[in-house]
C-alpha cells in the first residue's frame, strides 16, 4: 500500500490509539493498560499510519518461542482495504527476526473476519476459551500459526 508507515508505538500514538480502541472494540483496553505495554520488555507493539492518521495497530509478546498477539485493530473506515493484512505481515517478519517459532492468539468466535485474515496467514485453531470474553461471556478460539 501506498504511502502507509508502519511505525513502533509510543506514547504519543495512544490518544490516536484508544479512540480506535473505543470505535473497535466493546471491551476496550485503557490508557493504562497501553503504557503499562510500552514498558514491558516482552510487547512489540506497532501503529500503522496513513496520511498521518493512524488506521491500524497491533501489539504482541515475545514469550520463549511464541509471538502471543496480545491486540489487532483497524480503525472502522479503512476495514477491508488490506491493512490487517500488513498488520499480520509485520508481526510474522518481526518474530522470524526474533528466531521465534509459531505465533498465537484468541479471538472471538463470532469474528469471522478476523479468523479469515488469520486463515489466510496459516493459522489454525487449535482449541477454545469457554466464556474468554469478560464483556458478554463469548468463547474465543485459541489459534496458532506453526512454523514461522
Amino acid at each position: 500500500m501506498e504511502g502507509v508507515k508502519i511505525l513502533k508505538m509510543s506514547k504519543e500514538h495512544i490518544e490516536e490509539v484508544l479512540e480506535i480502541e473505543k470505535r473497535c472494540f466493546t471491551d476496550a483496553w485503557t490508557r493504562k493498560m497501553f503504557e503499562d505495554e510500552l514498558l514491558n520488555p516482552l510487547a512489540h507493539y506497532i501503529v500503522l499510519v496513513q496520511d498521518e492518521n493512524i488506521v491500524g495497530y497491533a501489539g504482541f509478546w515475545d514469550i520463549i518461542d511464541d509471538a502471543q498477539i496480545m491486540n489487532v485493530a483497524v480503525d472502522t473506515e479503512y476495514r477491508g482495504k488490506g491493512y490487517g493484512n500488513l498488520l499480520i505481515e509485520e508481526f510474522i517478519r518481526e518474530a522470524k527476526s526474533r528466531n521465534l517459532d509459531t505465533m498465537s492468539l484468541e479471538v472471538r468466535v463470532s469474528n469471522e473476519p478476523a479468523i479469515k485474515l488469520y486463515e489466510k496467514y496459516g493459522f489454525e485453531v487449535q482449541g477454545r476459551r469457554k466464556k474468554y470474553y469478560q464483556d458478554n461471556g463469548e468463547d474465543a478460539y485459541i489459534m496458532y500459526l506453526f512454523d514461522l
